[in-house]
């Protein structure tokens, strides 16, 4: 039994070691930022449209797409910094759980070194006992030494009295020094884990912390070029800075508008009764750094883009839930709303993937902390399939290795989220916001 238990504990030990190496690689590889601040998601895109902006030469329609580029820019840095937070959420999860192990480990090393003691005391009576019939102290010091036991026996005739619960005694003294070494074996181990996790959800939490601030300056200068294009192009147009502010709302609309129908064609299936369809551009956004504009012009859409091509089959696999428990998720979630965002928070604060776990849990389902996470740990159905309680994911280019974001849908085309930093827990349309990102399928618990 020892000897499984520490066969365990080196698989878990091992388990834990390689899950925060990924961790911390993966990290540095998705925050250039700690290298060089220059080199955040986005960056690129609003150097070039500053140049766009300055370039005397520039035009109406070079302007045009330096809008639109910015638009992409700071949600590509506002992307980047929920992946973060996401990856920090992974994190903290594996510190909390090495360190609840270590206390686990630390009290079972506790419990087995009170069954020693406790043994020893026993073969200490039985020596005693032994020593008042008859046996000299020799024997009561052979008794009292694993190792000298055979010997006594051999030696002593008061022994054989005793020889069947003294072998029986020594035994259990001996296996509860194996127990007792190799829980605090165990222990000591699951102290280095802990501190290891604790390490790298630091490192999580302050490249998490660095993102976010990576992605808010991308938004402050985002929005900076994106008033003096807006100036420029008054100047060309030879109307007010306010006019142009109310045209480039129209076309962020448009922009806005035909990805949300190239989204829709795309699906196998249409959208759940009830979706709204477009939703409502302009307040859909859930905490998105992207430069805020104002409400859209009536004037038709322009033609959408063509549909990517079908997303490939839904993985396979089986939900547990039922419809009834989806609800009950949903009804927690609901009263969440109004909630602050915090990074990893799973109460009073929450964080998106926070937000679902908790939801269901009071339904009676454990999901993992982490959006990414979550989705390897659901089943997948179409958005035409889609139920109150399924889960939707965004992540950039549709990578499931980059998912960023999770919210609960709660039915007639309608999400329940914990958004981003600054940014209170709220209901939207599920798809009026980085449709580009949403993954192709919904989870399902």
């Amino acid at each position: 039994m020892a000897i499984a238990v520490q066969r365990r504990s080196l698989g878990r030990a091992f388990a834990v070691t390689a899950l925060l190496a990924l961790l911390l690689t993966t990290v540095s590889l998705a925050h250039p930022g700690a290298a060089g601040a220059a080199d955040y998601p986005g960056q690129a895109e609003i150097q070039a449209a500053k140049a766009a902006v300055a370039d005397a030469k520039a035009d109406v329609a070079g302007l045009d797409a330096a809008i639109a580029d910015l638009e992409a820019a700071a949600h590509a840095a506002d992307a980047a910094a929920r992946l973060a937070a996401d990856l920090y959420a992974e994190a903290k999860a594996a510190s909390d759980a090495a360190q609840a192990e270590f206390e686990a480990a630390t009290k079972r090393a506790a419990q087995a070194q009170e069954a020693l003691e406790a043994a020893r005391a026993d073969l200490a009576e039985v020596a005693m006992d032994a020593y008042r019939d008859g046996a000299d102290f020799g024997s009561l010091e052979a008794i009292m030494s694993a190792d000298g036991f055979d010997d006594m026996v051999a030696r002593s005739e008061a022994s054989d009295r005793i020889s069947v619960h003294a072998d029986d005694t020594v035994q259990r003294v001996k296996a509860a020094e194996l127990v007792a070494q190799t829980m605090q074996e165990y222990a000591e181990r699951a102290a280095e884990e802990a501190a290891a996790a604790e390490e790298a959800a630091a490192v999580a939490l302050a490249a998490a912390e660095e993102a976010r601030r990576n992605a808010a300056d991308a938004l402050a200068q985002a929005e900076t070029t994106r008033e003096e294009a807006i100036g420029r192009l008054a100047q060309l147009r030879k109307t007010t800075v306010d006019l142009e502010r109310q045209r480039q709302a129209g076309l962020a609309y448009e922009r806005q508008v035909a990805e949300q129908l190239a989204w829709e064609d795309a699906q196998p299936t249409a959208p759940p009764a009830g979706d709204p369809g477009t939703g409502d551009p302009g307040t859909g956004d859930p905490g998105t750094t992207t430069p805020p504009t104002t409400a859209p012009p009536t004037s038709p859409p322009t033609s959408p883009p063509a549909a990517p091509a079908p997303p490939p089959p839904a993985p396979t696999g089986s939900w547990k839930s039922t419809a009834a428990q989806g609800q009950a998720a949903v009804n927690h979630a609901l009263t969440l709303m109004g909630s602050p965002y915090q990074s990893g928070g799973e109460g009073p604060a929450y964080d998106c993937s926070g937000l679902t776990k908790v939801s269901w849990g009071v339904a009676g389902f454990y999901l993992p902390h982490s959006s990414r996470s979550q989705y390897a740990a659901v089943a997948k159905v179409t958005y035409g399939e889609m139920r109150p309680g399924d889960l939707i994911f965004w992540g950039t280019g549709k990578d499931a290795t980059k998912i960023y974001h999770v919210a609960i849908y709660i039915g007639n085309g309608k999400i329940a989220e914990a958004s981003t930093h600054g940014v209170p827990a709220k209901t939207r349309s599920y798809n009026n916001w980085a449709v580009a990102d949403m993954m192709p399928y919904v989870g399902r618990v």
